[in-house]
């Protein structure tokens, strides 16, 4: 009996999608979080800079918003099985 080996295009395919893996998964990952931010100056004039937001006044007229629904009645249709009624035996 023959042992089975693989065909060169399914290994060159097999071997080209961990790679492709790999390059995604240190681009979307790796990259990101090795990349610099920037310096601790930059990011405490930012945090400096920053203004507390303040409350809006809103104003709904009018002030009650009433929901009144109907719904039609629906009819569900049951499955009934027969099931005749136990009775005693006769002796």
């Amino acid at each position: 009996m023959n042992p089975y080996q693989i065909s060169t295009p399914r290994a060159a395919l097999v071997i080209a999608a961990i790679a492709l893996t790999a390059l995604t998964i240190g681009v979307s990952v790796v990259a990101p979080a090795k990349m610099d931010s920037g310096t601790a100056e930059v990011r405490t004039l930012a945090a400096q800079q920053t203004v507390a937001p303040t409350p809006t006044q809103a104003v709904i007229i009018p002030a009650r918003i009433e929901v009144i629904g109907v719904r039609e009645p629906g009819f569900i249709s049951v499955h009934v099985r027969n099931v005749p009624a136990k009775r005693k035996q006769q002796s």
